[in-house]
């Protein structure tokens, strides 16, 4: 009886995919401090993201060294959207670095990650940026996958790179045409 009571007692927030998810629908555009709270809450789901404080973000917001965007896709509701992805680059230098990406768990393997990724290099492109890096998780096969499939190329690793758990980095980068 007391377990009975229990599981009534909790309360499970489930979203749903519409049927026909086309990721032609997701927006991407630059991080407002309104959209923070989204961006926890992606973080906190995503294991595989940098995880950073609340001031680290705030910084990132208002660094004009950073490219801070997030992917948004309407709910269906009048001029109401709902923020499923967001990444952060490092930009100060010709070396571009991508520090975090992250999508909600609800769109995964839905192209938000590709969209979040061509829209950093398409903004890297008029600028004086020579190449974009990042480092992976060695065990993200999904995000070695992603990063090969927008043509970043595997560089090497970095051995005990990520704590929490340790983990070695794989270096890739995505490298533009001499200018």
């Amino acid at each position: 009886m007391k377990r009975q009571n229990n599981l009534q007692a909790v309360k499970f927030r489930v979203e749903i995919l519409p049927k026909a998810f086309d990721s032609s629908s997701v927006a991407v555009r630059p991080a407002t401090a309104e959209d923070l709270t989204s961006v926890f809450g992606i973080e906190h789901a995503s294991s595989s993201a940098a995880h950073w404080g609340h001031s680290e973000y705030e910084r990132a917001l208002s660094s004009r060294e950073r490219v801070f965007l997030v992917a948004e896709m309407p709910t269906g509701e009048a001029a109401n959207h709902k923020i499923v992805g967001f990444l952060i680059a490092w930009t100060a230098t010709q070396e571009w670095e991508l520090e975090n990406i992250a999508v909600s768990p609800v769109v995964r393997r839905c192209g938000i990650g590709r969209t979040l990724m061509n829209a950093l290099i398409q903004r890297a492109r008029p600028s004086t940026a020579v190449e974009i890096r990042q480092e992976i998780r060695a065990s993200n096969t999904a995000a070695h996958n992603l990063a090969l499939s927008v043509g970043f190329l595997p560089e090497g690793e970095r051995k005990a790179y990520y704590r929490d758990p340790p983990e070695d980095g794989r270096l890739f980068r995505y490298l533009f045409p001499k200018r």
